[in-house]
């Protein structure tokens, strides 16, 4: 069939006209990527929109998202049945009208950039990382399930960035602007710098470990400068920001070169650290088990030899089932252990 052809389908729908036939060979085409965006960009670049081209660009890419689903960084279909398919194509209609008529207020904002600026915004999936060049040229390296986000004003008249989860960076030194992230009701203040903040909404604390330079940092009225290779901790519940020294202040952003690192650290955290990094589930069959700690570097290894490592050092027993990773107390483990700690 000719592209003519499904366009002349695709009216026939608009008018409820269109068989369960024609509607299967609507979608299989719209779903071929190549089609469906040869189409979509003549609507789109033809429509009397008075945009700028990178924001037209943008928000077309965006509806692209709204009809080819994501999966691993690649564009995959679903499955549909005969019955789900007008439900599908109703959705692919709705895309296809908004691509004819959007209204010029839904991304007005976006051409107005001195009065209500865009956020740029770097999301980053469990079990993936991403590394970024900020508009100043400092870098920043963001760990998996996080998100880090700047106002389209950053380098112009401020270097402020609000973190969810964590990063490393290095900044670019400026004297006359401070480069500050925000992070829950913690604020780090660096000049010139490289330091990791992690901020995770799983965890209790938030931290922050300085490699070079120095930091300033605050929380509520409490602020804490620190030197290399020390460590500002917040407790989220008691609202306590205090300072100590780590042995190694590398080793907490050792994530970077997909090594993980554990300093008497909690199963209960452990076991979220493995969520993000590995894209899994894991589920606590024994409540006991989340209390036990571990201390050392797996490496860069796979899911099941970090598990087998743990069973190594506490009662710990598991299975995998499927994406899901049950942990359960080994009785006669247990009573082993428990004697050892004994002697």
């Amino acid at each position: 069939m000719e592209r003519n052809d499904y366009i002349h389908i695709f009216n026939k729908f608009l008018e409820n006209k269109a068989t369960p036939s024609e509607i299967k060979l609507l979608i299989e085409w719209l779903k071929e990527r190549k089609a469906f965006d040869t189409w979509a960009d003549d609507i789109w670049m033809q429509s009397p929109m008075e945009m700028d081209p990178s924001v037209k660009q943008h928000l077309l890419d965006e509806l692209r998202k709204q009809i080819f689903f994501k999966e691993t960084g690649k564009r995959t279909f679903m499955s549909l049945s005969l019955p789900s398919l007008f439900h599908y194509a109703l959705r692919i209609t709705a895309i296809i009208l908004l691509l004819i008529t959007t209204s010029i207020v839904t991304y007005h904002y976006a051409m107005d950039k001195q009065r209500e600026p865009m956020d740029m915004i770097v999301a980053v999936e469990k079990g993936q990382k991403a590394n970024i060049t900020l508009p100043d040229g400092s870098k920043g390296w963001i760990n998996s399930d996080s998100k880090l986000s700047y106002g389209s004003r950053f380098n112009a008249d401020e270097r402020v960035l609000n973190l969810e989860g964590e990063a490393y960076f290095e900044v670019k030194p400026d004297a006359k602007r401070p480069f500050i992230v925000q992070s829950g009701k913690v604020s780090v203040k660096a000049l010139g710098t490289s330091f990791n903040v992690k901020n995770y909404n799983t965890e209790e604390h938030i931290s922050v470990v300085l490699m070079t330079g120095k930091v300033e940092v605050t929380a509520n009225d409490n602020h804490v400068d620190l030197l290399p290779n020390e460590q500002a901790i917040f407790n989220k519940h008691s609202s306590i920001l205090g300072k100590n020294k780590v042995d190694n202040s590398l080793d907490y952003s050792s994530w970077m070169y997909n090594t993980l690192n554990f300093e008497s650290t909690p199963f209960s955290e452990i076991a979220h650290t493995l969520e993000r990094y590995y894209n899994t589930q894991i589920v606590f069959k024994s409540e006991a088990l989340k209390s036990y700690r571990f201390t050392g570097k797996p490496g860069n290894t796979s899911l099941a030899s970090i598990l087998h490592l743990l069973s190594l050092t506490s009662p710990l027993a598991y299975e995998i089932k499927d994406s899901v990773v049950i942990l359960y107390e080994n009785n006669d483990k247990k009573e082993l252990y428990n004697r050892v700690l004994k002697q």
